[in-house]
């Protein structure tokens, strides 16, 4: 009884080789799955114990994409099982779509495993930010290729002609040159950020609208600043790079912050200076390097007025110094008598 139920035919194939080819197609699965938990076990501890992090990207390149790929030859021996002509027809399609999804999921992994594992450990040990700005190029375009390659062999392999596609692409590729040419502008604008150095990923910039924060990536399009209030600021390259832009991190790291303040008429000005002079010079984060200056500017309506100027040996401290120097100076001038004034106004009466 059993015999005649698996030699009963289903679709032109008995379920006798059905249910073969069901098996090799789990079996195909869970052979994927137990080489996934080998590689993430055995594997991760064998590669802990050696000096190279080559076989390390290779285990997280391949622990994953290894289980889709076993379960395609699987299928693929299930249906040649069943005999299925898998070199011809829709089944033939259907292969290569994954075997090539497989195949560049495999490709943006190794693209992953190599910025992560290798590149960017490489540019922490460099001084130079430029690596640093050509890593997220590297990955975005290496990316983009494979999802273009990609695409056009999944388009060959479902039956359209790819040679008369190319072609036509290159003579609408004018037309998309002029439908595109801001996000060309954009790629070039970056590319020229980047070769120019006039900014880098940490640098604090202040640009042309006036917001003021701290460059976190120059992309393929755009620019992203984030700034002191948490706000991304992102920019098209072409704006950045035609633009204006003041960056605090260039030539050096130097800084230079501001206090302005008055005090009474009838105050030395000497004394004044002298008194700020060495305030100035108690706080820590005063560079020991580049001299300050007190400076006496003008003689206002109601107040004598001076500017104090700082350096700081790293332009980030410039805020908190200005803000801790202005509370110093105001105790300094008070508990040495001189008086800070208010704007007044004296109204004599005729009689």
């Amino acid at each position: 009884m059993a015999l005649e139920i698996l030699s009963q035919t289903f679709f032109g194939f008995t379920l006798q080789n059905i249910i073969f080819a069901l098996a090799i197609i789990v079996g195909a699965f869970i052979l994927g799955k137990a080489v996934y938990y080998f590689f993430k076990t055995v594997g991760r501890k064998l590669t802990a114990k050696t000096s190279t992090d080559l076989d390390d990207v290779f285990i997280d390149i391949i622990e994953e994409p290894i289980v889709a790929i076993i379960f395609l030859a699987g299928v693929y021996i299930a249906f040649t099982f069943l005999g299925i002509d898998v070199t011809q027809g829709i089944f033939n399609s259907i292969l290569k779509v994954a075997v090539i999804l497989v195949l560049a999921w495999t490709a943006i992994r190794v693209i992953n495993g190599v910025r992560d594992k290798i590149l960017v450990p490489l540019t922490k040990k460099t001084k130079s930010a430029f690596d640093d700005q050509m890593i997220p190029l590297f990955s975005k375009g290496g990316k983009a290729i494979v999802v273009i390659i990609g695409l056009i062999m999944i388009m060959d392999s479902i039956g359209f002609d790819v040679t008369a596609l190319l072609a036509g692409l290159g003579i609408g590729g004018l037309a998309l040159a002029f439908a595109a040419q801001e996000t060309i502008s954009n790629v070039f604008g970056g590319i020229s950020l980047i070769l120019d150095k006039s900014i880098k990923i940490g640098d604090k910039v202040r640009i042309e609208s006036g917001e003021v924060g701290v460059v976190e990536e120059v992309g393929l399009r755009s620019t992203r600043i984030r700034t002191y209030a948490n706000e991304v600021i992102i920019i098209p390259n072409s704006k950045m790079a035609n633009g204006k832009i003041i960056n605090y991190a260039q030539p050096n790291l130097y800084g230079r912050g501001e206090i302005k303040f008055g005090v009474a008429y009838g105050s030395d000005p000497d004394k004044v200076i002298k008194i700020v002079l060495g305030i100035i010079k108690k706080n820590p984060k005063v560079s020991t390097k580049k001299a300050p200056a007190v400076e006496f500017l003008s003689m206002g309506d109601f107040s004598l007025n001076f500017t104090a100027k700082v350096w700081c040996d790293n332009y980030t401290d410039v805020w908190s110094t200005e803000r801790a120097l202005t509370k110093e100076i105001y105790n300094g001038l008070n508990k040495n008598k001189i008086s800070i004034p208010f704007p007044t106004q004296t109204v004599y009466l005729k009689k």
